[in-house]
């Protein structure tokens, strides 16, 4: 359980260093950019936001798994939400570097 709160603040991290990225592209386009393309970024930096979210709420029900006892509900949901942020960090990071690139 202790691995899985380090991981997840560390994973909350990098998911603000791809916001970075998301938003650094986002602010290269002048005003008059397609809407399209400026929704993409959006909807990514959108994600991230709740990719950090997760981060966040992962980490809050990991200290509060150890200062308040180690009951089993409160373990599985930080498990659970543990492999959803990772799945949404791994989204984040592919779509992230894709678009970082020009693909």
């Amino acid at each position: 359980m202790i691995a899985a709160l380090g991981a997840s603040a560390a994973l909350a991290g990098f998911v603000l260093v791809f916001l970075g990225v998301v938003l650094t592209g986002l602010s290269s386009f002048p005003p008059e950019t397609v809407r399209l393309v400026r929704r993409r970024y959006l909807w990514m930096a959108g994600v991230s936001v709740a990719a950090f979210l997760i981060s966040l709420v992962t980490v809050a029900l990991g200290v509060v798994w150890l200062a308040y006892g180690q009951g089993s509900g409160v373990y599985h949901w930080m498990i659970w939400l543990f492999f959803v942020q990772l799945g949404l960090v791994f989204v984040v990071g592919v779509v992230t570097t894709l678009q970082a690139v020009g693909v």
